[in-house]
């Protein structure tokens, strides 16, 4: 064979492998790109039920605050007046000790951000929107937390410390200081409040931040 074959022959056979690589890279790289798209619409679709799933809680809390608002207006007016209250004056109050809380459901966002999957989320304005919505329950715990604090400081330990709750088959008040017992429901005032503002704020987030999913996932 002479040396122009050989020269032709090799070059052939080079294209061809190029060509054979070219084409398995270009299937490997449409494998890699279906595989990423089905991720992250179970991404999306995953957040999309957490989302849904915060929101029933945080509108549960929100009637729940609500209501507990009421009873601080309703307690104010009659505390240290020497009205003869009895059990509706411990009833209302003991319902201001107990508390609500929130746990986001964030094992998807804890996902995407530790397994670095986030860059699946290709739209910045969306991934921004999915950021700043989970950085915002932070602040909303900061707000949940002072109010159970100040439940749990202060008002539990006044109902253990500043009650008689033989004087309730007199038909009194079982509170033996309550200019202190309404100061407390004053500053529980203040805080339920901030949580019901930061409540409303993260029902509004989740449903605009459930459209843009749904949305995305078109």
């Amino acid at each position: 064979m002479s040396k122009t074959k050989t020269w032709k022959y090799t070059l052939r056979e080079i294209i061809i492998v190029i060509i054979g690589i070219t084409i398995a890279f270009s299937m490997n790289k449409c494998a890699e790109s279906r595989t990423d798209a089905k991720l992250k619409e179970q991404y999306l679709s995953n957040l999309k039920s957490d989302i849904e799933a915060d929101k029933l809680q945080l509108t549960k809390n929100a009637k729940d605050l609500k209501q507990k608002l009421k009873i601080c207006e309703e307690l104010i007016p009659i505390l240290n007046t020497g009205k003869k209250q009895g059990m509706p004056l411990m009833n209302s109050t003991f319902e201001l000790v107990q508390y609500n809380t929130f746990s986001p459901q964030d094992i998807t966002y804890k996902t995407l951000i530790n397994s670095g999957d986030l860059k699946l989320i290709d739209d910045f304005d969306l991934k921004t929107s999915i950021q700043g919505h989970y950085t915002q329950y932070e602040q909303l715990s900061d707000v949940y937390f002072r109010h159970t604090s100040l439940v749990r400081d202060y008002m539990g330990r006044y109902m253990i410390e500043n009650a008689d709750y033989d004087q309730l088959f007199e038909g009194n008040s079982p509170f033996t200081n309550e200019v202190l017992l309404k100061n407390i429901v004053r500053a529980l005032t203040t805080t339920l409040k901030d949580k019901q503002v930061v409540t409303k704020k993260a029902i509004d987030n989740c449903d605009n931040l459930s459209v843009r999913i749904k949305n995305a996932m078109k």
